[in-house]
């Protein structure tokens, strides 16, 4: 073999190894056909139309603020408030393992942002970053929409994490039933409290 062909050889050998190694890998997908990474992000959101009754801004405002003020036993409403025709606030459930002696703890809260969006005769909700966060920060799972919790998949296991989120979006629905229970009232009508 000749100089020039070893050098032919060996610059063909070099080139067709840098392609081999320059592709990228084809994107990791679970079990479901989604990407590992996120899936598509969980959001409840509705608009309502008032129907019948005329319902200006302002008291559908009223109203929100009715239901950001009052307490409810299952979840704490904080932080946020009123913006011109928006209401913000986070929401937390307390979250903790049902059996005696957990393999794993996750006990914690799972958290979510509502916001009410008011205009005359119609208001819209959306309920959105929901997560979950442990106290002792060892079982974060984070978003509901990561495939795989924050701490990984050994620290908090699959069924634990469809658990885990099927109980934020449980807590969800709870909070948007409220929200409509008192949105469908006047602000009049309304229980105050009495000491």
């Amino acid at each position: 073999m000749t100089t020039v062909n070893r050098i032919i050889f060996f610059s063909l050998f070099l080139l067709l190894s840098s392609l081999t190694f320059s592709q990228t890998p084809a994107p990791r997908v679970g079990r479901d056909g989604e990407p590992l990474a996120k899936r598509p992000e969980t959001k409840l959101t509705e608009v309502i139309q008032i129907v019948g009754d005329t319902a200006l801004e302002s008291e559908l405002i009223k109203r929100a603020n009715i239901w950001f003020k009052s307490v409810n036993p299952k979840y704490i409403k904080s932080g946020g408030g009123t913006s011109g025709n928006k209401i913000e606030c986070n929401v937390d459930f307390a979250v903790k393992p049902k059996e005696l002696n957990p393999e794993t703890d996750f006990t914690g809260k799972l958290t979510m942002k509502v916001v009410v969006e008011c205009k005359d005769n119609r208001w819209k909700y959306t309920v959105s970053d929901l997560k979950h966060i442990s106290k002792s920060g060892e079982c974060t799972g984070g978003s509901i929409d990561n495939v795989v919790p924050e701490c990984g998949s050994m620290a908090l296991g699959d069924i634990l994490w469809k658990k885990l989120r099927g109980e934020a979006v449980k807590g969800a629905n709870m909070v948007v039933t409220d929200l409509k229970l008192v949105m469908d009232k006047k602000s009049e009508e309304a229980p105050t409290e009495e000491w």
